[in-house]
C-alpha cells in the first residue's frame, strides 16, 4: 500500500488565477506553484496516495503513466522536505 499525502497544517495558500501561492508564516517561506505543481497541490486538498494524484493527472495532462509517477513522487518527496505536505501512511 502507498503512502497518502495531505498538505500540511502550518502550510496556508490561495489560488492566483491556474497558480498558487503557499506559505509557511512560521518559517518565512513562500511558495509559487503553476501547472502540474500546482494541480497536484490542489488535488491534496483531500489526503491521496500517488496511484490517486497519477490517475487525476494522467486525465487531465498528456503525460506518460510512469513518467508521471516518477515526477510526481520526486515532487512529492520535494514538498515533503519543504514541509508543505506529509505522510499520513
Amino acid at each position: 500500500m502507498s503512502a497518502t499525502y495531505r498538505r500540511t497544517a502550518a502550510t496556508m495558500s490561495t489560488e492566483v488565477g491556474d497558480d498558487v501561492v503557499a506559505l509557511q508564516a512560521d518559517r518565512g517561506f513562500a511558495y509559487g506553484m503553476e501547472q502540474v505543481t500546482a494541480s497536484v497541490w490542489k488535488l491534496l486538498e483531500q489526503p491521496r496516495d500517488l496511484d490517486a494524484l497519477v490517475g487525476a493527472l494522467t486525465a487531465e495532462y498528456e503525460v506518460d503513466e510512469d513518467e508521471c509517477r516518477h515526477e510526481v513522487g520526486a515532487l512529492l518527496e520535494r514538498m515533503t522536505a519543504e514541509g508543505l505536505v506529509e505522510q499520513v501512511q
